[in-house]
């Protein structure tokens, strides 16, 4: 099977998974039609206003790749809504649902395809596995994940956001240590509870922090953009998770906050951080609540991908 053939088909899949989604289109830097696909080609409302949508937004692909390296948003039409998720360095996946759809249960699988994408895209020479999960039966799952990073670079602020969506200006340090619960849906079929235990970032709290390392599956390290020596010492926080990661199912994603700020990390050193450790790297804003879904929803995906059938 050629590439292309197997782009097609794993589009192909990816709409058959949610009877919500319409079409799906992959999208290269230069806002260039890689691959397609849609659930009806006869209709034609639908074929014209996805063209129509990329070309509206060609050139802003084109500028945030070029300034940022990424790009996502969601845009609302007449006939559903587009979502634009990342798919790494080389595309953008662009799906329309229903105007009906709910987009926290289209993301789980967006994030599934896009990950897929990245690897037959940025990485090449894999062997991809084109079918998702089978989600016909009711799956609970459930993990232990903790929240590393110096004091202040918004660990709380950013489970406060992912839990009730809310966003406080006047949070004070933890204490030594927080623990939350969220249940996140990440479809009909399968629910995953994050047990968040959110860890003061200040050195005299090192001691305490290994005692609640114990049966962790899950680390999210967050620095501050706006902070270098936050970012400096991200190495310090994966040496102390370093006997976790020796796990081979256990998951790290690198989060890099505050992006509503003015930054002195720049996205691409964040990937190159990221690409150094082998884990997942996002940026995020607590305040804006730009990608924090997405940061902890992906995690979740990471966590069970090996373990749906």
């Amino acid at each position: 099977m050629s590439s292309q053939q197997k782009l097609n088909t794993l589009l192909k899949n990816y709409l058959a998974a949610d009877s919500n989604m319409k079409a799906a289109t992959v999208i290269d830097p230069e806002g260039l039609v890689i691959a397609s696909s849609i659930t009806d080609e006869s209709d034609e409302a639908i074929v014209a206003a996805v063209t129509s949508v990329l070309e509206s937004v060609a050139d802003r692909i084109k500028s945030e790749f070029k300034a940022h390296g990424h790009f996502g948003m969601v845009i609302d039409h007449e006939l559903g809504k587009f979502i634009f998720t990342q798919a790494g360095k080389n595309a953008v996946l662009a799906t329309l649902t229903s105007v009906d759809a709910e987009t926290d249960k289209i993301l789980p699988w967006s994030y599934m395809i896009a990950e897929k994408l990245m690897q037959m895209l940025d990485i090449g020479n894999m062997e991809i596995d084109l079918d998702l999960p089978k989600m016909d039966k009711t799956q609970r799952f459930n993990y232990k994940m903790v929240i590393l990073g110096d004091g202040a670079v918004g660990k709380t602020s950013l489970i406060r956001r992912f839990i009730d969506k809310t966003f406080k200006t006047d949070y004070k340090s933890t204490i030594g240590v927080s623990h939350l619960v969220k249940k996140y849906t990440l479809s009909d079929n399968i629910t995953v509870t994050l047990n968040l235990w959110d860890l003061a970032g200040q050195e005299m709290f090192k001691s305490v922090r290994k005692m609640y390392f114990q049966g962790a599956e899950a680390a999210a390290i967050v620095y501050d953009v706006t902070r270098p020596e936050t970012f400096e010492h991200i190495e310090n926080w994966m040496k102390e998770i370093d006997d976790l990661r020796q796990n081979p199912n256990f998951v790290s994603v690198l989060i890099g906050n505050k992006i509503d700020l003015d930054r002195k990390i720049s996205t691409e050193d964040g990937e190159v951080k990221a690409n150094q450790y082998n884990i997942t790297f996002i940026e995020t804003s607590a305040k804006e609540g730009d990608n924090v879904d997405k940061a902890f929803g992906a995690l979740c995906y990471l966590l069970i991908k090996n373990r749906v059938k």
